[in-house]
């Protein structure tokens, strides 16, 4: 049975970087379908920013397959 909480403490700081990184897989994405280059380096850009600070914030010790560390003791 699925705890209450299923393990996601992510922050807003955290979310925010998501869509980030999110925003720039769409802005890379159709830049490179519309063969315009800037757009394509300005996603690329965004979606390396996105993740450098996803990880300054601490994505991986915030969300956990397994739920958060006071449920387990």
């Amino acid at each position: 049975m699925a705890s209450e909480s299923s393990g996601h403490d992510a922050s807003a700081s955290i979310w925010a970087a998501v869509f980030v990184i999110i925003a720039g897989t769409i802005v890379g994405g159709i830049g490179l379908i519309e063969w315009n280059w800037i757009a394509f380096w300005i996603g690329i850009g965004l979606t390396v920013g996105g993740s450098i600070w996803a990880w300054l914030a601490g994505i991986m010790e915030s969300v956990s397959e397994f739920g958060s560390p006071a449920e387990s003791g």
